[in-house]
């Protein structure tokens, strides 16, 4: 019996670590003029969207990026900043890109991406939603 309330006693510490996700979803992206915020990862209701990282590609002048998340129309509504304004150099190449998340935003939500600034911008958003 002692090992039994032993065991419970662990599986409830331990539960934490089911709340890690893979980032195993990812959304390309190409704009060249200033854009936004337009919806690349759509809202599912009882479900979260969690940013993860990015990978740009760039030649030449760069357009600034911000992602958000929030609900309507291209994240009209309830606009959160889920990064804050990313501004890049220009002749580059850049990934940051971590593995697995935890809880991020609210449930619902969709994800949007906005540039702001002149030139064009590419690459791949991370992500993950469950």
């Amino acid at each position: 019996m002692k090992y039994l309330l032993a065991v419970i006693a662990l599986l409830a510490l331990t539960s934490g670590a089911n709340a890690q996700h893979a980032c195993d979803r990812m959304v390309g992206f190409k704009h060249a003029i200033p854009t936004g915020p337009v919806e690349i990862v759509p809202a599912v209701a009882n479900q979260r969207v969690y940013y993860c990282g990015f990978t740009i590609t760039a030649k030449g002048n760069t357009l600034d990026l911000i992602l958000t998340t929030g609900t309507g129309t291209n994240c009209a509504d309830n606009n959160t900043p889920l990064t804050p304004r990313m501004e890049f150099p220009n002749d580059f190449a850049l990934s940051s890109r971590q593995e697995s998340v935890g809880p991020y935003s609210e449930s619902g939500y969709a994800m949007c991406l906005q540039t702001i600034g002149q030139g064009t911008l590419g690459g791949i958003i991370y992500y993950a939603q469950f």
